[in-house]
């Protein structure tokens, strides 16, 4: 599955949605108040934070190491290292 980094428009099943519900579950621990509604400004932020991550990794893809193991032709193991 791609990165999605969501949109002003449509933040369904993106990066920026999962920001922006991280976002409501923490609030209250946080603020000691249920969060606020959502609102323009609140969804700039998730989809230019998603946005600036997803830019970060793809620009960096040296910083992943894929390592894998195979048997006869298959994959038995692969491990993901982030430098």
């Amino acid at each position: 599955m791609a990165l999605i980094p969501g949109s002003p428009t449509n933040l369904a099943n993106s990066m920026a949605d999962a920001i922006q519900i991280a976002f409501n579950n923490h609030y209250k621990e946080v603020m000691g108040k249920d969060h606020p509604d959502a609102n323009k400004q609140m969804t700039l932020l998730c989809v230019a934070v998603a946005e600036g991550v997803i830019n970060h990794l793809k620009a960096h893809p040296e910083a992943f190491v894929i390592k894998t193991k195979f048997s006869d032709s298959t994959l038995y193991d692969a491990i993901v290292e982030i430098k």
